[in-house]
């Protein structure tokens, strides 16, 4: 089931919103205020809904005088879902739409907030259904659905041990797309094939100077990996191996997680890991399209 409608735009912003709203809401001890995302081709402008009253409805408003033209919006705010017992939980909920289309897609998130024991998600994204378009549809024979593909590479390390690690780059402007990417990245390693043969040992690797808000992409990357590495494959694989997951992920030179404070030594002072990929050069499709061995000659 194809719940954005093949209009993989939509769906990278509205991911993309979901992620903002649960980024502002994980440091504060209080609820966020009702926001809206307008993207046109690659600009986003950001709106904050101030209103006590219904967010759907004061965006709607708002967005018949819009001046900025747009091509899909998300409206997010918080509210409540209900969990398996009934319970009304808090959450983060987003509703994305395109004007080229009737449905738009609606989706929310459970969490536990910072002031009751701390802040974390709870359960997965839930899919709330394809609601109708707010405003008024716009006919669009060349509208264009697709993205930016991310640029991704990585190489296998084989260690003294003839266990193998992994190095990898991920170069992308969107935060949301670089954790996403990092997680089924790991999830495929773990779960994979070879799964007997890792070390446990992962390089995780963004260019400086891609994302401009360092706070919310180390959010992003820091719960990605700790999902994964907390996951019931990742507790089984480690009860199996008697392996510990040792992974860093770097934005240039800056350290954004590190569950190993010795692997994250180690990498400071190998020339070789931290300097010598020469991966910054390169372009997203020059470096999903490029030969490991080229960077490491």
């Amino acid at each position: 089931m194809d719940i954005f409608n093949s209009n993989r735009r939509l769906e990278e912003l509205t991911m993309y919103a979901l992620d903002w709203g649960l980024f502002l809401r994980h440091d504060s001890e209080g609820g966020i205020a009702p926001f809206m995302y307008l993207q046109n081709g690659k600009e986003k402008f950001t709106r904050v809904l101030m209103t006590d009253g219904d967010p759907m409805e004061f965006a709607k408003s708002i967005l018949q005088k819009e001046e900025k033209p747009f091509e899909q919006f998300v409206i997010g705010f918080e509210g409540y879902l209900r969990d398996e017992k009934n319970n009304r939980v808090d959450s983060i909920i987003v509703q994305g739409f395109d004007i080229t289309q009737e449905k738009g897609t609606a989706l929310g998130q459970m969490f536990n907030p910072k002031e009751n024991g701390g802040f974390r998600k709870i359960d997965k994204i839930t899919f709330l259904g394809n609601p109708e378009l707010i405003i008024a549809k716009k006919e669009n024979e060349r509208a264009d659905y697709s993205i930016e593909e991310i640029g991704f590479n990585a190489i296998a390390m084989s260690e003294n041990n003839g266990l193998t690690s992994y190095v990898a780059v991920f170069v992308h402007e969107n935060p949301s797309v670089v954790a996403n990417t990092i997680k089924r990245f790991l999830r495929s390693k773990i779960g994979g094939e070879k799964k007997n043969e890792l070390s446990g040992k992962f390089e995780l690797n963004i260019p400086a100077g891609q994302i401009s808000n360092d706070d919310f992409l180390k959010f992003q990357v820091t719960n990605c990996i700790k999902e994964e590495i907390q996951s019931e494959s990742a507790k089984i694989w480690s009860s199996q191996t008697k392996r510990k997951f040792e992974i860093v992920c770097k934005n240039g030179d800056n350290f954004l997680f590190s569950s190993s404070d010795n692997f994250t030594e180690q990498l400071s002072n190998n020339k070789q890991s931290s300097d010598a990929t020469g991966y910054e050069a390169y372009s997203p499709q020059e470096l999903t399209a490029k030969k490991w061995w080229q960077f490491w000659k």
